[in-house]
């Protein structure tokens, strides 16, 4: 027998430290419902898990940023529809106008009420904001410069970047929300609608300047994780122009309001909506007809109309077709973001899922190994107290 070193007692302890560590370890895990707490752990699915957290933090990120998309495209949407029921009235009265029951008086008073909604259609579209910035290209928002000519100014403060001619924005012009025949000036955002952002995305980019001048600044529909949304110019400079290929800027081809002279015998003075008619060969009833045709939007002016305005049958999109355009463009973009957050939750949840089944703690398992660990220390703890009394049977031989 010996006493100098007493083995029994050595490999008890031994059991009892692994024991111990290991239910600490498990004591550890189900305080903090992780079997994951440490690289240590499983590096490996440290590594794993941490890429799936950084998905999920950035899916949840891209959920917000639609959510905020769908907020300003319903803020749009609220101005648009005021300035429809605008528009509407303004079509009644050039109906009205139309009848020889009234005379230029009466028909005086239909044009200063026709001058005040066209008024309110440009502070609509000038007021309409989404955390301070304009969301509809106007000429206040150029800070006084004029927007329609080809030159193009900087972004202001009420402004994302910089003003562009809206079929310029695409590569392609025809993905403009007027197509390439309308050189309306736009705004628009690009919005982050994914958690990463890929070489696909990058080249997807539209830097610096387009096939005309103005800077883009935009993602073209291919981008995977990056959406542009593009308002276009909705004032009464498109809304009621007749030209569809470019603005003069010198007022000869916007509106100017219709007004009559109400001491003129034969009721056939009208300045109507556009500087070019002065000094033309029109009667009332025509020019009416023309502000009926701008306000439809129809794609062609009647061609015995046309010849009392140059250029008149190149007019691009105008009156209520520009504004159902421009609503149908937004409606249809709010649908596909309603399925863009749809899809994102199912990604979220899918992903917290896998994440969960690395690095989350089976309570099931880490409990019953927590009973055969108390079990085993409770075991190891006697056997050992027991090995320790060993050596002092020696005591009897002496």
């Amino acid at each position: 027998m010996r006493i100098n070193h007493n083995l029994e007692s050595k490999v008890s302890q031994n059991a009892l430290f692994q024991v111990n560590r290991s239910m600490g370890k498990t004591l550890e895990k189900l305080s903090t419902g992780l079997r994951i707490n440490r690289a240590s752990d499983d590096a490996a699915g440290l590594g794993v898990s941490e890429n799936l957290r950084t998905q999920v933090r950035g899916l949840n990120q891209a959920m917000k940023n639609t959510q905020d998309a769908i907020s300003m495209l319903t803020i749009a949407d609220g101005a648009l529809q005021e300035q429809t029921e605008i528009v509407h009235r303004m079509r009644e009265l050039v109906i009205q106008a139309k009848n020889d029951t009234y005379t230029s008086v009466e028909r005086s008073y239909m044009g200063q009420e026709f001058t005040q909604l066209m008024e309110e259609l440009d502070r609509i579209a000038a007021s309409t904001n989404y955390n301070g910035m304009q969301i509809f290209a106007t000429p206040e928002s150029t800070e006084g410069s004029n927007l329609y000519t080809q030159g193009y100014v900087t972004g202001t403060s009420d402004t994302p970047h910089d003003l562009s001619r809206q079929h310029n924005v695409f590569d392609d012009p025809e993905d403009s929300v007027f197509g390439s025949s309308d050189w309306g000036s736009s705004h628009h955002f690009n919005m982050m609608l994914g958690a990463n952002y890929y070489t696909s995305d990058a080249n997807a980019y539209n830097g610096g300047n387009g096939t005309g001048d103005g800077p883009r600044e935009s993602f073209d529909q291919n981008a995977p994780n990056m959406l542009t949304i593009q308002f276009g110019q909705m004032d009464s400079n498109t809304l009621f122009s007749l030209y569809g290929n470019g603005f003069t800027g010198d007022g000869s081809d916007t509106f100017d309001g219709f007004q009559f002279d109400a001491a003129d015998a034969e009721d056939n003075i009208i300045n109507l909506f556009y500087n070019n008619f002065f000094g033309r060969d029109a009667t009332v009833q025509d020019k009416l007809e023309l502000a009926l045709e701008v306000i439809d939007g129809g794609n062609d002016v009647d061609p015995n109309i046309a010849n009392m305005w140059a250029g008149a049958n190149q007019r691009g999109v105008s009156g209520l077709q520009r504004l159902n355009t421009m609503r149908a463009s937004i409606g249809a973009t709010i649908n596909r973001l309603e399925h863009t957050i749809n899809n994102t939750m199912n990604q979220i949840q899918n992903t917290q899922a896998a994440e969960s089944l690395i690095r989350d703690a089976d309570f099931a398992n880490e409990a019953a190994a927590l009973t055969r660990d108390q079990i085993l220390s409770n075991s190891a703890t006697s056997i050992l107290a027991q090995a320790n009394m060993k050596p002092q049977s020696v005591l009897q031989l002496i």
